[in-house]
């Protein structure tokens, strides 16, 4: 296909910069037999794609391989939208943990999808957000989420609908919502706080809406950051919606010493505890298990 390639970086990590090994590349075919990528595949530092290979590489090291394959994958070798790559280095100087291999991007995804948001262009809905308008994307809202994909191209009203109203989402969290739709990335935030209170609004978003990675994604960031300050407000996310991840992190933090007795010295205690009663017993459990282990060490 003219003006299609493939290309591969190969990159050494720093400590070994002097060696300089032979390489082959090989693809898998689906049937399970090898194809051996041609010896002129491998480049050298004369030409520009291979400065360009350098200059995009995420790897830290010494370059010594770069390929750049005439034409696209073939379906011959593509498994669920995937291919494998058989790099074989033929040095006994490196590690085969040291070596790094990557395939170069020739277009940035996200980054273009999420131009799509941008720009306004080709949209063919918009939402209603309070006061606020934003116009989307129905085929990527589908893609990203089975919710919308049911709203948008089911049997629901919305599926005719030019314009459609949110209820019970704020226009900051909504648009917080479309940014990782489009870029797949978690949006920016002035401060640690703020980025916890959105990772709060956007778990229950992404839970409403099953959208998994984002979902996902606001579970880790949460409980990388619980606090006194946040605890109480993510355990009742957690318990809300099910998240048996968050709930353990909390109650971990809870049975720590010193946290336990803060924590129920906190305004936002009583409410929890009158809410969800049963959490008591987990609690009590959580505590008298770490106090059991510590003793029997």
């Amino acid at each position: 296909m003219s003006g299609v390639c493939t290309s591969f970086l190969v990159r050494l990590h720093a400590e070994y910069k002097t060696v300089n090994p032979k390489i082959s590349l090989s693809l898998m075919k689906r049937e399970g037999t090898t194809y051996q990528l041609p010896g002129q595949f491998l480049k050298g530092h004369g030409t520009d794609l291979f400065q360009f290979a350098v200059q995009k590489s995420p790897f830290q090291g010494q370059v010594f391989a770069y390929g750049q394959h005439p034409r696209s994958i073939g379906v011959d070798f593509v498994k669920d939208g995937s291919f494998e790559l058989i790099c074989s280095i033929d040095s006994t100087d490196i590690p085969h943990d040291r070596c790094s291999l990557g395939v170069l991007k020739s277009i940035d995804l996200h980054s273009q999808i999420g131009k799509l948001l941008e720009s306004k262009e080709k949209s063919d809905v918009t939402f209603q957000v309070e006061n606020h308008s934003f116009m989307c994307h129905r085929l990527i809202l589908a893609a990203r989420s089975p919710v919308l994909k049911a709203e948008l191209f089911g049997n629901m009203a919305e599926a005719t609908e030019k314009q459609i109203k949110i209820e019970d989402m704020s226009p900051e969290v909504f648009e917080a919502m479309l940014h990782f739709i489009y870029t797949d990335s978690f949006p920016c935030c002035d401060s640690e706080m703020s980025s916890m209170k959105m990772a709060q609004h956007l778990f229950v978003a992404a839970d409403r809406y099953a959208i998994e990675g984002l979902k996902a994604l606001c579970e880790d960031k949460l409980c990388a950051h619980i606090s006194l300050d946040t605890v109480t407000s993510t355990l009742a996310l957690a318990l809300q919606h099910n998240s048996r991840q968050l709930k353990n992190a909390c109650l971990d933090f809870i049975s720590q010493p010193g946290n336990l007795i803060d924590w129920i010295l906190s305004d936002e205690y009583v409410d929890l505890i009158r809410n969800f009663p049963s959490i008591v017993a987990e609690i009590r459990g959580r505590r008298q298990g770490r106090e059991g282990n510590s003793s029997t060490m």
